[in-house]
Parts: structure tokens; C-alpha cells; sequence
């Protein structure tokens, strides 16, 4: 399940439309045709989570909510702090979508670990997922919702609270038109150094494979 990562910022979310794949959501048939595949590509959601007296005081959407919903911090494991989810978020977003690198399990735990030594995705009482992680950086929306249990250095809870949102995020499956578009296609065209929006050069997209490697 490959996806579809917006690298910059100076392009609104929902700009870049990818249209060179199968099936075309308006040309589909409903009764006869897979999932249809063409869709506008979303900025990642990371809002500034604050938590007060043990929980969070709003609900909060994107990457820094998912990482203090399922990250245990550091070698005993306790739960992160809001400064912590925040710091290690704006880390992954600066250091692996901007720069179009591998947001792989060992790439994530390097911002992770970055800011609190020892702290890792998918180990020492973490309960979150590359898959999850990757959902987030194509746009899919993950809430925490008000109230969480979110713990400012004291036990992590050992479970997830929030949730993504139901029918916001289309995927992307691997096929022959996904494929052509990244060797050949619009896919390549974004991921291009050479492409240019509003006269600034570099690339607009990265595309993950399921592992998080790049394959754009």
C-alpha cells in the first residue's frame, strides 16, 4: 500500500491533483471497478498538542497527537510529554517529509530517539505502527480527542485513545498505472527536483512503499 507524501509547504494542501491513476473517481463504475485511485493530495495534519493536569485540553489532530496517543518515552518507558510529542513531530516532518527521505521504523526512532534517548515507534511499551505513522504523513486525519489521558512524564496508559477519521482518506494501491506514474507519470513529474510551483523549484511529493522506503 504505497502513499502519497506532499513534501512542501508553499503549496496549499489539496493543490496537487494526481490523475494518471486507476480507476478515475469520476469515470469509475461503481458496479465492476476496484477502489477508485486519483485524488488530491493533502498536506500532513501536526497540531501543537498542550496537555494540562494529565490530559490533553483539546482535541488535537495529526502526528503529534498520534506520537503521545502511542509512544512510550525513553528506557522506562513513561509517557511522553507535550513538549516532547511536539518537538519529536516538527523533528519527523523537517528531517524525513521535507527532505523526501525514508520514513522507515529505524528513520522514525532516529527523530524519536533524537529527543528522548531509547524512545522507539514500535518497542519499550510503544503501541504504535509505521502504518499509522505513514497514514498521517499522506493526510489521513488521526484525532485525540479532549480529555485523553496524556500523561506529562508519568506511566504511559499502554493503549490507543484516538482514532483516524472514517472516509477522509482514499489509499493508494500498487499497480500497473501507479507504477507507469512514478517511472514516467504525474508522480514523477512531482517528485521531480526540477518541478516548480510559484517559481520555486524542488520537489512536491514523495512516494512510500508500505515499509516507509522512498519509491519515487
Amino acid at each position: 500500500m504505497p502513499y502519497i507524501v506532499q513534501r512542501r509547504t508553499d503549496i496549499p494542501s489539496g493543490t496537487i491533483q494526481i490523475l494518471d491513476l486507476w480507476p478515475n473517481v469520476s469515470q469509475k463504475n461503481n458496479a465492476i471497478d476496484p477502489v477508485a485511485q486519483t485524488k488530491y493530495v493533502r498536506y500532513l495534519q501536526n497540531e501543537t498538542v498542550t496537555v494540562s493536569a494529565n490530559v490533553t485540553l483539546a482535541a488535537y489532530k495529526g502526528l503529534a497527537a498520534y506520537l503521545i496517543d502511542a509512544v512510550a518515552a525513553g528506557v522506562d518507558g513513561h509517557a511522553l510529554t507535550a513538549t516532547e510529542a511536539n518537538t519529536m513531530a516538527a523533528s519527523i516532518v523537517t528531517n524525513i517529509v521535507t527532505a523526501g527521505a525514508a520514513a522507515t521504523v529505524a528513520g522514525v526512532n532516529v527523530r524519536l530517539a533524537a529527543v528522548n534517548a531509547g524512545t522507539a515507534l514500535t518497542a519499550g511499551g510503544s503501541v504504535g505502527t509505521i502504518a499509522d505513522v505513514l497514514k498521517i504523513l499522506a493526510g489521513g486525519e488521526y484525532v485525540l480527542p479532549a480529555g485523553s489521558a496524556a500523561n506529562s512524564g508519568g506511566a504511559f496508559k499502554g493503549a490507543l485513545v484516538g482514532a483516524f477519521t472514517a472516509g477522509q482518506y482514499r489509499p493508494t494501491y500498487t499497480s500497473g498505472p501507479l507504477l507507469s506514474s512514478i517511472a514516467e507519470g504525474k508522480l514523477h513529474g512531482y517528485a521531480a527536483a526540477t518541478f516548480s510551483y510559484g517559481g520555486t523549484a524542488g520537489g512536491a511529493l514523495v512516494v512510500y512503499d508500505d515499509t516507509g522506503a522512498v519509491i519515487s
